[in-house]
């Protein structure tokens, strides 16, 4: 009997942000989904936004940058303060816009096919789909007198009757897999667990360093940027991290397996080097960027939101061990669709103004020490499957008042305000 129940996935989700301090309540209306193609059927989404007076043309806000970043520095406000602070460039952006994020969905017969043509390009060819193929979307009841994976129902023995491909797994010691709504959500080939020799089900490796499933040791972590010349000795030899973080970019680039659309690349900015028993291993963690803003990131973890959004920033850890090609990853998928939701704008609030703002915003209520500014996109969750995407000015740093951590962001043309803390080691 089929039984509508929180798919995997979205647990998945739920775990990394465990710890929320409020319910967050979200709109689920204006998504349904066709049980012949397993496609998004978008209702239209009425939205509207009242501009912030005083903004500024965005090429203006790049030649003052510089200025406004002393200024700043030098700045006195009571609650905020940006004496060690990091000021991100403002890249070649031209506009920005609102987008609605989605996922096209996935078709059952799509999502066995990727699944198929995925194990014939790791040599797995020869896994039993009729016996490991399973679905995890919530469709059908899961049978809890069984271990995972095969608590959830095999998907051949209910063909066709899914109304889409969403949550399709294999998790077996030699590979595992997991479907999205745009492609493949979560992988390893194997090539982790085969290493350290653990005879554990391969999806732990899609998780290792950040969360020690195979209790890793992490040796150092970094910017990208800052480390991009260092060379570790991976399973099949030396590479730098420069190196393996294009490798990175370019494979996300060319799709899983579904490429971005057009304007959106893929940039690299974190690594963890991890022990590989003799050996090391790269831990990246990559997000968007969408014509010149790159998308706010973030790591697993708890957090606790002290606004009325739900924000979701990128959250996608890789994980590479050679040269050649990505052993493991889970997080978001670069398929997502980005439709505009208003005329893109060339005026927003300056870094200035914006501090401003969230100064005046704070007032009375936490004192922040800005560690790290930067213009970027930051999605916010508006329904099942879909995100309305702000351009804010994130601001980043400890909030003395309870020794937390915290990210604020203050929307470039409507300046609201969005801001939660969380752990130190979680972003």
């Amino acid at each position: 009997m089929k039984k509508r129940t929180l798919s995997l996935i979205a647990a998945v989700c739920l775990l990394c942000l465990m710890g929320c301090g409020s319910q967050i309540e979200q709109d689920i209306a204006g998504s349904t989904a066709s049980s012949e193609t397993g496609m998004t059927e978008l209702e239209p989404l009425q939205f509207s936004m009242d501009f912030a007076s005083g903004r500024t043309d965005i090429s203006e806000c790049r030649s003052q940058y510089e200025s406004e970043i002393k200024a700043l520095q030098e700045s006195n406000y009571d609650n905020v303060s940006f004496q060690d602070c990091t000021f991100l460039p403002l890249g070649n952006v031209e506009k920005v816009g609102v987008y609605r994020g989605y996922y096209k969905g996935i078709g059952v017969d799509e999502s066995i096919g990727i699944v198929k043509d995925w194990l014939n390009d790791i040599g797995c060819e020869d896994i039993d789909l009729e016996t490991e193929l399973r679905d995890a979307s919530g469709q059908y009841e899961l049978d809890d007198s069984k271990e995972a994976p095969y608590c959830y129902v095999s998907v051949f023995e209910h063909y066709p009757d899914f109304d889409s491909g969403r949550g399709f797994l294999i998790n077996t010691n030699r590979c595992a897999i997991q479907m999205g709504s745009g492609g493949i959500y979560s992988m390893s080939d194997g090539s982790i667990t085969e290493y350290l020799n653990t005879g554990k089900r391969a999806n732990g490796d899609a998780q290792g360093a950040f969360l020690g499933l195979h209790n890793e040791k992490v040796i150092e972590t970094g910017l990208v940027s800052e480390k991009n010349d260092e060379v570790w000795s991976l399973v099949d030899g030396e590479c730098s991290i420069g190196d393996a973080a294009k490798m990175v970019e370019d494979y996300f680039e060319a799709g899983t397996p579904y490429p971005p659309m057009e304007g959106v690349s893929v940039d690299v900015p974190k690594v963890a080097v991890f022990e590989l028993n003799d050996k090391y291993g790269y831990a990246f963690q990559i997000r968007r960027v969408y014509n010149g803003v790159p998308f706010a990131y973030a790591n697993h973890g708890g957090r606790t939101y002290y606004s009325s959004k739900y924000i979701n920033e990128d959250i996608k850890h890789v994980y590479v061990i050679n040269h050649d090609t990505v052993a493991a990853y889970i997080g978001y998928i670069e398929s997502m669709q980005l439709e505009s939701l208003i005329d893109e704008q060339t005026d927003i609030l300056s870094c200035q103004d914006a501090a401003s703002v969230l100064s005046d915003y704070l007032a009375g209520k936490v004192k922040l020490e800005v560690e790290k500014v930067e213009l970027v996109y930051c999605p916010c969750d508006y329904a099942e499957e879909q995100w309305i995407v702000h351009p804010c000015w994130q601001f980043e740093g400890m909030c003395t008042t309870n020794d937390q951590m915290m990210r604020a962001y203050v929307n470039v043309l409507s300046g609201d305000v969005y801001y939660y803390t969380f752990n130190e080691d979680i972003i």
